[in-house]
C-alpha cells in the first residue's frame, strides 16, 4: 500500500532576505526530480506585525495515485510540519509558539543571527532577547535540528541567506531530491547563478558538518606581557585594575582615546582607581562600573554623533545591511532632528544657560530643526567634517560640565552606598543605564534616574527606610524606570517606599 501522505515545508524569512526565491528553488527541484509539489505564500507586514511565510507540499512520485492529480493543502498546519526552515532566530520561536514545530516530527534547519525589533532597539536599557534562550527552545521543540549562522556564511560568500539556507536543506536529507536537482534549480532561475553556486556549496558544507553550538564568549583576556604598541592608559589599566575588570576598562580606555583624548582617557581610570582596595568594592562591581563610566563618559553630544556618522568602515557597512553590488553607489542620507539644547548645549556654560533660559521663556524648548545631510555628497561631508573637528571645544560646553556633573554625582553616590550596603551599591551602579542618548530620550532617563536617587537612595541612606529592602527597593525601581520611560510604573515603586517609610515612622513612635 502506497504511502500518500506529502512532505510538508514551512519556510520562515524576513523580507529581502529572498524567501520566495528559495521556495521556487525547492519547489522546482522537487518537480524536476519527479515529484509532485505545490507552494502558497503569505506576505508579512513589516517584517514584525506578521510573518512572511512560504508553504511547500512535495508529494513523492512514486506516492501518488495512477492516473490521479494530488490535492494538496495551501496552509501549513500546527503539529503536521515535517521540514521548518528560518531565516532568523526570533522568527524560530515564532513558529513555536505557534505550533509549527513539534518535538515528535519536525527537522528545524535554522539560522542564529538576529534582526532586532523595534521593541528590542527602543527599550531603555538592554531590551534584546537571550539568543541562547531562543535556540534552547527552538532545539526542544524540535525532533532534530540544524542550527548554525548562515547569515555569516552568506557574507562570507558573497551571497543573499536564501542560497545558504537551500545548500543546508540539500545537505540535511530532509528531502527526497538530490543534491544535483538543487543546484539546476539554481542554474534555471538565472540570476546571480555564480553567487547562489557560492552561497550553495556553503550551506552545503554547513549541513554536512552537522549542528553546531554558538561560541561561548569569555571576557576579554588580558595579556600577562605588555603588548606592542601599548599606550601609557592601556597599560595602567592592565596592571592597577582587577583582571576580570581590566578587559572591559581596557575597552573604555580605547572608546574614551577615541572619544576625547588620551587625558580623557586617564580621567576616566582615575575615577576607576577610586574604587580599587576599597571594602566591598570587588572586580565585578569594578568591572560593571568601568562598562558604565565609559558609556557616560562618551555621552552623545552634537559633536560624538557627527564623529560616529563619518566613522571608517561605515559606510562599507551601510553597504553590507543594503545589499548592494559591487560597482553601485549609494547615496547616506542623515534624517537629523537637533533642539534647542542640543545646539545650545555646545556654548560655553554660563552663555549657553542664559540662551536656555531664553528659549524657555519664548516657548521655543520643544521646537526642532529637521535636517537632510547626504554624507556621500561633498557638501554634506564637509558639515559633518567641522562638527567632529570640534573635539577640542567639547570641555568648554555645557553639556561637558553638565555630565561630568553627573558622574561625579553617581560616583559619590556609589561610594556612599557602598559603605551602607554593598548589594544596594551592586544595583544602583546598573542605574546608569537610565541616562543614555540625548533630546526626549536623554531627558526622561535623567528625570526618572533623579526620582529614584531622591526619593529611594537617599531616605534609605539617611536611616529613614528599613536598610533590609535597601538593594531590593533600588532594582525595582530601576527596573520599573527601565520598563516605562515614562515614569508610571517607578512612581507606584516610590509609593511602596514611601509606604514603608511611613509604617517604620509608626513603629518609631
Amino acid at each position: 500500500m502506497r504511502d500518500t501522505k506529502p512532505i510538508r515545508l514551512l519556510i520562515a524569512a524576513l523580507g529581502g532576505e529572498g524567501g520566495g526565491v528559495l521556495a521556487g528553488w525547492i519547489s522546482n527541484a522537487a518537480v524536476a526530480s519527479g515529484h509532485f509539489g505545490q507552494r502558497t505564500s503569505i506576505p508579512g507586514v513589516a517584517q514584525r506585525t506578521g510573518a512572511t511565510t512560504y508553504y511547500i507540499e512535495i508529494l513523492p512520485g512514486e506516492g501518488a495515485p495512477k492516473g490521479k492529480r494530488p490535492i494538496l493543502a495551501l496552509n501549513a498546519a500546527p503539529g503536521e510540519v515535517d521540514v521548518m526552515v528560518a531565516s532568523e532566530m526570533l522568527e524560530t520561536v515564532r513558529a513555536v509558539q505557534a505550533g509549527y514545530i513539534s518535538p515528535d516530527r519536525t527537522f528545524l534547519i535554522a539560522s542564529r543571527n538576529r534582526a532586532y525589533t523595534v521593541d528590542e532597539k527602543s527599550a531603555m536599557g538592554d531590551g534584546r532577547l537571550d539568543n541562547e534562550k531562543l535556540e534552547v527552545t527552538a532545539r526542544k521543540f524540535s525532533r532534530k535540528a540544524i542550527i548554525a549562522d548562515f547569515g555569516a556564511a552568506a557574507a562570507a560568500a558573497r551571497c543573499q541567506p536564501n542560497a545558504v539556507l537551500l545548500g543546508a536543506i540539500a545537505g540535511s536529507g530532509a528531502l527526497p531530491v538530490p543534491v544535483e536537482a538543487f543546484r539546476a534549480a539554481i542554474e534555471g532561475e538565472g540570476k546571480a547563478v555564480e553567487a547562489n553556486l557560492r552561497g550553495f556549496e556553503a550551506g552545503l558544507a554547513l549541513a554536512k558538518a552537522g549542528d553546531t553550538k554558538p561560541a561561548i564568549k569569555a571576557e576579554a583576556a588580558v595579556p600577562s606581557a605588555r603588548p606592542i604598541n601599548e599606550t601609557e592608559n592601556e597599560a595602567r589599566a592592565r596592571k592597577r585594575l582587577p583582571v576580570v575588570a581590566a578587559g572591559i576598562a581596557l575597552e573604555g580606555v580605547r572608546r574614551l582615546t577615541d572619544y576625547q583624548g588620551p587625558e580623557y582617557a586617564a580621567l576616566y581610570l582615575d575615577r576607576l582607581e577610586r574604587f580599587v582596595s576599597r571594602p566591598g568594592a570587588d572586580a565585578p562591581l569594578i568591572r560593571e562600573l568601568a562598562r558604565h563610566l565609559a558609556v557616560r563618559m562618551s555621552f552623545e553630544d552634537t559633536i560624538r554623533v557627527a564623529q560616529l556618522k563619518l566613522k571608517a568602515g561605515r559606510v562599507e557597512r551601510l553597504r553590507g545591511e543594503s545589499k548592494v553590488r559591487e560597482p553601485d553607489l549609494i547615496v547616506v542620507t542623515e534624517f537629523m532632528k537637533p533642539g534647542p539644547e542640543e545646539i545650545f548645549s555646545m556654548l560655553p556654560p554660563a552663555f549657553g544657560r542664559a540662551v536656555l533660559r531664553f528659549v524657555a521663556r519664548m516657548g521655543w524648548t520643544d521646537k526642532s530643526f529637521p535636517m537632510k545631510v547626504r554624507t556621500t555628497r561633498f557638501g554634506g561631508f564637509i558639515r559633518l567634517k567641522v562638527l567632529s573637528s570640534l573635539r577640542g571645544w567639547r570641555p568648554r560646553t555645557l553639556r561637558y560640565a553638565e555630565e561630568q556633573a553627573w558622574v561625579e554625582q553617581w560616583l559619590g553616590l556609589v561610594e556612599r552606598t557602598l559603605a551602607a550596603d554593598t548589594q544596594a551599591a551592586r544595583e544602583f551602579v546598573e542605574t546608569a543605564r537610565l541616562v543614555k542618548g540625548y533630546g526626549e530620550t536623554y531627558k526622561r532617563g535623567h528625570h526618572n534616574w533623579n526620582r529614584i536617587v531622591n526619593e529611594v537612595v537617599e531616605p534609605f541612606l539617611a536611616g529613614e527606610l528599613p536598610s533590609p529592602q535597601f538593594a531590593d527597593a533600588v532594582l525595582q525601581a530601576r527596573l520599573a524606570a527601565l520598563a516605562d520611560p515614562d515614569g508610571a510604573r517607578l512612581g507606584h515603586v516610590i509609593d511602596s517606599v514611601r509606604a514603608l517609610s511611613a509604617e517604620r515612622r509608626i513603629a518609631a513612635e
